[in-house]
């Protein structure tokens, strides 16, 4: 610390931000380029949105086509090592956003600022707390240490955080899919229920014109009764006639009973496509809420080779059992920070021999 104070002295006058109080001495703010390398990639990653960096690279004169989130990031951070045009606007704009503030803070001594920032970091308005904390050459060792771990510390909870997620909407998905899977087989019982209620409709039309042709038979017949007296084939059509009236009957509460089937199947299937689309709509979300933690994840998880979370140093990771489908993603977090990785499934069908 006591070699940083003696490096900026000479500039001390002109990286000085205004202060609100005309009779005080404002603190020195450090400048982007002059800051300890390992606070360059959190205040990037933390302090600077994904707009506001998109936008200092074109700024700049650097194209942003073709590359990713964690690119951009990293051409900040290699830019902080000198002053440049880069680095000079990234330093304007960190002072426009929160170097009052920052200056503020920094008057508020040590241990009151410490306590600010535990106070802000819990909150999520921690931004202009770090930048104050990065540029300030006076702050004691430990308080910089202590406020340094409590951002190393949030990208590993971040990543924890976003395998869960990960796994949560994998759930959800899988949910979804039998719930699409419930849903086509309502729709089809649907489609049965409605070629049966209309296969009753017909047989109980067709039942119906017979009834009318053996009411009008019986009538005719009645009528050859009466004028001959032939009381045998009388009965023999009334019983005929008889039949048909409990056939008819019968097929009558048939056609209802598929009618209140049909009717409950309906609600049952209304009801699993709101939820269907509930389920699709929260998986929408999780799956946004999870791709942002990721970007963020690798945004302050990936920094140049002066920072101490680099890299895993080619330790080799294995990973025994979860879900298979989370593999590419182990292997992306760990590969990507320097670590060699290695998978098995769990499954000990073919034997011992490959997991040892």
């Amino acid at each position: 610390m006591c070699q940083i104070k003696q490096q900026h002295e000479s500039v001390r006058k002109e990286n000085r931000v205004k202060s609100d109080d005309p009779n005080t001495e404002p603190p020195v703010l450090l400048k982007f380029w002059e800051i300890e390398n390992m606070f360059k990639c959190p205040v990037v990653g933390m302090c600077l949105t994904g707009s506001e960096q998109k936008q200092l690279l074109k700024q700049s004169g650097i194209s942003i086509n073709k590359i990713d989130a964690f690119e951009i990031h990293e051409k900040l951070v290699a830019n902080s090592d000198d002053e440049n045009r880069l680095s000079k606007k990234v330093n304007n704009l960190l002072n426009r956003k929160l170097g009052r503030k920052a200056i503020k803070l920094l008057g508020l001594g040590p241990q009151k600022f410490l306590a600010h920032w535990r106070t802000a970091f819990e909150s999520d308005e921690f931004h202009a707390a770090l930048w104050a904390t990065a540029a300030s050459p006076d702050l004691p060792v430990e308080c910089r240490r202590q406020i340094f771990g409590d951002v190393h510390m949030t990208m590993h909870w971040t990543a924890n955080q976003s395998i869960k997620l990960k796994q949560k909407l994998t759930s959800h998905k899988e949910r979804i899919l039998a719930m699409d899977a419930a849903s086509k087989a309502a729709a089809a019982d649907r489609r049965d229920l409605r070629k049966e209620n209309s296969r009753l409709r017909k047989n109980e039309a067709r039942l119906k014109a017979q009834l009318n042709t053996f009411e009008k038979e019986k009538a005719n017949l009645l009528a050859i009764i009466y004028g001959f007296k032939n009381q045998p084939q009388l009965k023999s059509l009334e019983q005929k006639n008889q039949f048909l009236r409990e056939n008819l009957k019968i097929a009558s509460q048939n056609l209802k009973a598929k009618e209140r089937k049909a009717v409950l199947l309906k609600s049952q299937n209304d009801l699993l496509a709101e939820e269907l689309k509930q389920q699709k709509e929260l998986a929408r979300s999780l799956g946004e809420e999870v791709r942002n933690i990721i970007d963020n994840n690798f945004n302050m998880e990936h920094c140049e080779e002066n920072c101490p979370t680099f890299d895993l140093c080619q330790k080799r990771i294995l990973i025994v059992g979860g879900m298979t489908r989370m593999e590419a993603l182990y292997r992306r977090l760990i590969e990507d920070s320097g670590g060699i990785f290695e998978y098995h499934d769990g499954y000990m069908k073919k034997g011992a021999k490959k997991l040892e």
